[in-house]
Order: C-alpha cells, then sequence, then structure tokens
C-alpha cells in the first residue's frame, strides 16, 4: 500500500484520487480564470473600438475648428497659409496614432476600459483576472496605436493585429494583448 498524500488517508469528496488526470485548464470563453469572467467576443471588440474612433475623430474635429477659428482671429483679416491647411491635413489623417496611443494608455491605466469599451460592458484585464499595470497599458496601447502614424503601413498593420483576435480561438487575444499579457472580458 503507497502512503497517501492526504493527512487523513483519503481525498478530499469529488476530487481525483492521485495520478489520475485532472480536469485540465479551464477554456477561456464561457467562465475563464479572469475572475470568472468570460471573454469579450470579437463582435464587442469591434464596435467599442468604433465607438472609440467616433469619438476621437470628433474630439479632433472640433480642435481643429477650434485652432481654425483661433488663427483666423489672430491675424485680423489677413489669408492663412495655405502650409497651414496642408499641416492640419497631415495631422489629421496621419496624427490619429500618437491620438489613439493617449486615449487607450490613459483610460486603460485609469479604469481598464476606453470610452468605448464602458459603452460596451467590457474591459482589459491582466490574464489572472488582476487590474493593468502601467507598463502594460502603455505597451499595448504603443503596439496598437503608433503604428497608425505611418501612412498605409500602419493601417494594415492595426488591421492584422484586431485580426488575429479571429484566429485565437482560445483567448480571442490580438497581437497588442499577447504582447501586453492583456485579455479582453466582460463585466
Amino acid at each position: 500500500m503507497t502512503p497517501s498524500p492526504y493527512w487523513h488517508g483519503a481525498p478530499p469528496p469529488g476530487a481525483a484520487p492521485p495520478g489520475a488526470p485532472g480536469p485540465g485548464p479551464a477554456p477561456y470563453y464561457g467562465m475563464s480564470p479572469h475572475r470568472g469572467r468570460p471573454t469579450a467576443s470579437f463582435g464587442r471588440r469591434l464596435s467599442a473600438r468604433m465607438v472609440d474612433y467616433t469619438v476621437i475623430s470628433m474630439a479632433v474635429i472640433l480642435f481643429f475648428i477650434l485652432v481654425s477659428f483661433l488663427a483666423e482671429a489672430s491675424l485680423r483679416g489677413g489669408e492663412l497659409a495655405d502650409r497651414y491647411f496642408d499641416a492640419w491635413a497631415l495631422l489629421f489623417f496621419f496624427g490619429t496614432g500618437p491620438v489613439m496611443f493617449l486615449h487607450d494608455w490613459l483610460c486603460n491605466a485609469a479604469r481598464g476600459r476606453t470610452l468605448g469599451k464602458a459603452a460596451l460592458g467590457i474591459r482589459v484585464v491582466r490574464r489572472d483576472g488582476g487590474p493593468l499595470r502601467q507598463g502594460q497599458s502603455a505597451g499595448r496601447a504603443a503596439i496598437f496605436g503608433l503604428p497608425q502614424a505611418l501612412p498605409c503601413l500602419g493601417q494594415l498593420f492595426t488591421l492584422i493585429d484586431c485580426m488575429s483576435a479571429l484566429a485565437d480561438a482560445d483567448t480571442g487575444q490580438s497581437l497588442h494583448d499577447r504582447a501586453a499579457g492583456t485579455v479582453v472580458v466582460r463585466g
């Protein structure tokens, strides 16, 4: 007779006997190891990004209008140079990367969710279910947002990054989630 690893000689009720295979890791979809919260679906994540892009676009447009009025008022009837409008066009079309980086980093570091994620009832957590650390939030935001500052290639990278969540059926993590060690969950 081999000695039992349990102090009273018998395994607790419902436990597998020693040497028997266990149930294995919990799946990420459904009840997950993220403190019992299910992972967010790709549709929810995409919808949250659309809300974020809409809010950020509106803020950039309002900022553009405000600065244009201030520039016009400061010239007192003089004409604005074409270079002024060229600079604003470049900023508007290619400056979304730094703005997305700051939005994602600051919102996720503070509350674990951006405005879009809050509207859709999802949040970003560490793999163990805990809140994000400052470095995790900054790294995740940098991988997602900063490539968008590169014309065409940045948007292509972001598309591949986000679509990679569809390829990972177990966790639904995109590349920026895998790199930062985060998961997007409901709740």
